[in-house]
């Protein structure tokens, strides 16, 4: 298996809009941005592209670089490495976020797609990496894991959503 890291790109997608059709059906939809998305993909790349830039961001959000993930020729998933943390991200966002889609979940492929971000953030300078998910998501607490990560505490946004933080080293040295 080849799995890698790749920029959003016109050439990917039709097949990066059969994945947004996959977490639809899995009730997942709010994992794509969908009010950018329903306006054309063409405008999802610009703005993905655009999150790049500090200038004109919605309040809370942060300059990300976003990755498509590959496994040999299919999209898998997708991640974003945010640049810096705003007050709210570094207690409730941290600083990558990453997604499998469906059909492509329980084959260790989650694993990588953090790893490799995990080297992208050392390459920016990050670290160690903070990565939040909920307690219930025991697939992403495992990659988490199995990264190195070490858990940090819980905490619970305005929302009553509940979120377990871990650091995790980036440096190429420790990471498993």
């Amino acid at each position: 298996m080849n799995f890698s890291l790749v920029r959003p790109s016109e050439e990917l997608c039709q097949q990066f809009m059969n994945m947004a059709d996959e977490f639809r059906m899995a009730g997942e939809a709010h994992y794509l941005d969908e009010d950018i998305l329903s306006q054309g993909l063409g405008k999802y790349l610009e703005w993905l592209r655009n999150g790049e830039v500090a200038e004109n961001l919605p309040p809370n959000l942060v300059p990300w670089t976003a990755y498509w993930a590959m496994s040999d020729t299919r999209l898998v998933g997708f991640s974003s490495l945010r640049h810096w943390l705003s007050p709210w991200m570094a207690e409730f966002g941290g600083h990558i976020g990453y997604r499998v889609r469906p059909s492509a979940r329980r084959f260790g492929l989650g694993t990588h797609l953090l790893c490799l971000t995990l080297s992208k953030a050392f390459e920016r300078g990050i670290n160690p990496a903070l990565i939040v998910c909920t307690p219930e998501n025991t697939a992403s607490v495992a990659t988490i894991k199995k990264n190195g990560g070490l858990y940090d505490r819980e905490t619970e946004r305005d929302d009553g959503v509940r979120l377990h933080r871990f650091w995790v080293s980036t440096s190429p040295v420790s990471s498993n």
